[in-house]
């Protein structure tokens, strides 16, 4: 389907000529990655089986991360009845590894395994995650919090063992060690699927990784359909018989197999030429160069602005959803599958005729389409007009499909800003820049949403249903979507296309400065 070959060509070439050379000295202590891999012949196809381990990595890591959802959800809050603000701390130490991703590139790029640079990392990230599904599935669960009697759960009795709560704690353990193996494969692939996008001709550059996106996002959807029609029994919150539904260790025990199964199909099926250690010293200073230049640190800055207004969001959603629109776990997934749906439609449509257009008019219409589509069934809930499970669309809406079409974007930046030794280590300093983003993003949210009154986070003035109220609730959406909308105004930040991205690299300017605006001042805003 699609084919690449290693030829230095476009931006690789142009880049490289950039790039001091690294001294004799650097030499001696091993070669570079460019010249380790002068010689290698990537080659790339979805119908070669022999390079199937990266269409597996995609889409394992696509399941695995579409069923965290119902596993914090479905166990953590239903099963054990852990308390919201333990809910949220467990979920932000679960994907707490997600800002290592820039190290994990450093070591894909610059120290090999056996003579890889990423084989070998993808492939043990992923045997660590299926280690930790499968202690999961060993460990098993205590018995619920609440009395589970005749397939349904006594919430007016007193709880049944109330020491399960406590069981949060080994299990988010896991699922951040688990997180944290799906880095280290993650940084190692994307690294390798750059150098596929860079020797692609320019006017299908990313035609590849969008594809692979598409995949990834067909795990999400096997995920989150398993999690749907399979583990949705009342013992976990769902909706159906649970005598007909997952068990718990089941449910683990399918994330174990997908992901061994991309671990073995990683180590054995991934096109890659043997690399040699490089130098330390020279990879350093190249990679330096690059966050010195100002068209980096423009992309930089856009992605930490981004995610962070991005994920300004009301605190109300949550409570317009359970309360007034009565959804269950069932709808919830369904209107998570529709947001899968929609972005591979998106992603399709990108590969198909969008490669060439501009990513500032790309991301611009993902953004109004989503909030103009978003607000009516939120205001026509909101007003007690239309409250129906079905008709509510809710959150995979409004953040899902945009965040995935400005994901693309982003690996579209990196295909363009990436030298041919160091790709690992710009998509992964990207993707911590977006990760830190996020926290910020939910801080801010938090602040600003708690001055509002009545409390927007207070499910009883949910069930009290006063028309003063609903206009709170609707000020506080309208506020989400204005954030959304202004933060258009940062587009600028982002070169429209790949000959400006090109053009910016080779023109900018190069000062110390810019690589302490967009690495060091987005960690020190966080902390």
């Amino acid at each position: 389907m699609s084919e690449v070959s290693a030829a230095p060509t476009g931006t690789a070439a142009r880049s490289a000529s950039k790039i001091a050379e690294p001294r004799s000295s650097d030499l001696e202590k091993g070669s570079t990655v460019k010249q380790a891999d002068a010689s290698c012949q990537l080659h790339f196809s979805f119908s070669d089986l022999r390079n199937c381990g990266i269409s597996l990595h995609f889409f394992a890591l696509g399941f695995a991360v579409g069923g965290l959802d119902a596993i914090f959800v479905n166990v953590l809050e239903g099963y054990l009845n852990v308390p919201s603000e333990i809910m949220k701390g467990g979920t932000n130490l679960a994907t707490m590894p997600g800002i290592f991703t820039v190290f994990m590139g450093i070591l894909s790029d610059a120290r090999p395994v056996w003579g890889f640079r990423r084989r070998p990392y993808m492939a043990g990230g992923f045997l660590l995650s299926a280690a930790c599904f499968t202690f999961m599935m060993c460990l098993g669960l205590p018995e619920p919090y609440f009395c589970f009697v005749d397939g349904r759960y006594q919430f007016d009795q007193p709880p049944c063992n109330p020491d399960a709560v406590n069981f949060y704690a080994p299990l988010t353990a896991c699922l951040c060690l688990a997180t944290l193996g799906s880095t280290i494969a993650t940084a190692a692939a994307q690294g390798l699927v750059v150098e596929y996008a860079q020797a692609e001709p320019e006017d299908r550059r990313g035609r590849t990784q969008t594809l692979l996106h598409m995949v990834r996002l067909a795990g999400a959807f096997c995920a989150t359909a398993v999690a749907a029609f399979g583990f949705n029994g009342r013992m976990f919150t769902g909706s159906f018989n649970q005598d007909y539904q997952l068990s718990y260790r089941q449910f683990i025990g399918i994330f174990a197999v997908v992901t061994s199964i991309a671990a073995v199909g990683s180590l054995f099926c991934v096109r890659e030429g043997p690399a040699a250690p490089a130098s330390i010293r020279a990879y350093c200073r190249s990679s330096w160069q690059l966050l010195e230049s100002k068209a980096f640190c423009s992309v930089a800055l856009f992605v930490f602005l981004a995610e962070t207004l991005h994920g300004f969001s009301t605190s109300a959603g949550t409570w317009v959803g359970l309360e007034w629109a009565k959804t269950e776990d069932l709808q919830r997934q369904l209107s998570k599958v529709l947001g899968i749906l929609l972005t591979v439609f998106g992603s399709w449509v990108a590969q198909k005729w969008l490669l060439n257009a501009s990513w500032r008019k790309i991301l611009f219409a993902t953004v109004m389409i989503a909030n103009v589509l978003d607000c009516i069934p939120q205001f026509l809930t909101i007003f007690d007009i239309v409250r129906n499970q079905y008709f509510y669309l809710g959150e995979p809406l409004t953040q899902n499909v945009p965040e995935a079409m400005t994901e693309l974007v982003y690996i579209f930046m990196v295909n363009e800003l990436a030298d041919e030794g160091n790709t690992a280590l710009v998509i992964g300093l990207v993707l911590t820049i977006k990760s830190l983003g996020q926290p910020l993003s939910v801080m801010i949210s938090n602040q600003v949403f708690a001055l509002f009154k009545p409390d927007l986070y207070l499910r009883i003035n949910y069930v009290k249903d006063t028309p003063a109220f609903r206009w709170t609730v609707a000020a506080s959406f309208l506020l989400t979507y204005c954030v959304s909308v202004l933060g258009l105004v940062i587009l600028p930040l982002l070169p429209s296309q790949k000959q400006e991205a090109q053009k910016r690299k080779l023109e900018w300017s190069h000062r110390p400065v810019y690589a302490i605006l967009s690495t060091v001042v987005p960690r020190l805003i966080v902390a």
